[in-house]
């Protein structure tokens, strides 16, 4: 499969010599030698403190803090460290694991650069060139969220802004995920890194 995309480009150029552009590979993973790193494991979020429930005022709940940020990460033994945008400095971001019940508070920090690193096309929904540039929004995938936490693709913030959700995680056990989920650039803020998983565990599923 690592030769696929070179053959297939050799075959069109000979069809068709005159219309094929010069394609030039930024990195051939085929002379990558492989299974010469160990495999990561992802760091896990915990709580900075605890802060009062949004609605019983008497009773605290962990409270967490992960700001949007950009991290430099080697994926490869033999590659100069990654840009990557991730949460807390690494990409995936910190795993998120709660009891089913427990609800938490989770601040979503914007701390990326003011322009980003990958290209925009402008002709989309929501990215035009009236927009920042850089903005994020996070939204828990599978997450029974009220819908002021649900992370709507409209209700984005620029870096300097944070945003903080209240997860109630009143469901069965699960693997979710968090991510971007701005409007527009939304493609372009989880293809630069910004997810994590979030695990939802209960009795049931530690009985077994």
């Amino acid at each position: 499969q690592t030769g696929l995309l070179p053959a297939t480009v050799a075959f069109h150029a000979a069809a068709h010599p005159h219309t094929m552009p010069v394609v030039k590979l930024a990195l051939n993973t085929a002379l990558l030698p492989r299974f010469v790193d160990p495999l990561p494991l992802l760091s896990m979020a915990r709580p900075n403190g605890v802060k009062a429930h949004p609605q019983k005022p008497n009773e605290q709940i962990p409270f967490y803090r992960l700001p949007l940020r950009e991290c430099h990460s080697k994926v490869h033994r033999d590659l100069p460290p990654t840009r990557f945008w991730g949460f807390g400095g690494t990409s995936p971001g910190p795993t998120i694991e709660v009891q089913s019940g427990q609800p938490i508070l989770v601040e979503w920090a914007n701390e990326l650069p003011a322009k980003h690193f990958l290209p925009i096309d402008y002709a989309l929904h929501g990215a035009g060139k009236d927009m920042p540039e850089v903005r994020g929004v996070v939204h828990v995938h599978g997450g029974r969220t009220p819908p002021e936490s649900d992370g709507y693709p409209e209700t984005w913030y620029v870096p300097g802004r944070s945003a903080t959700y209240f997860y109630p995680n009143q469901q069965e056990a699960a693997l979710l995920w968090y991510h971007d989920h701005t409007i527009g650039i939304n493609r372009l803020n989880v293809f630069a890194g910004l997810f994590g998983l979030y695990v939802v565990r209960d009795a049931f599923e530690q009985s077994l």
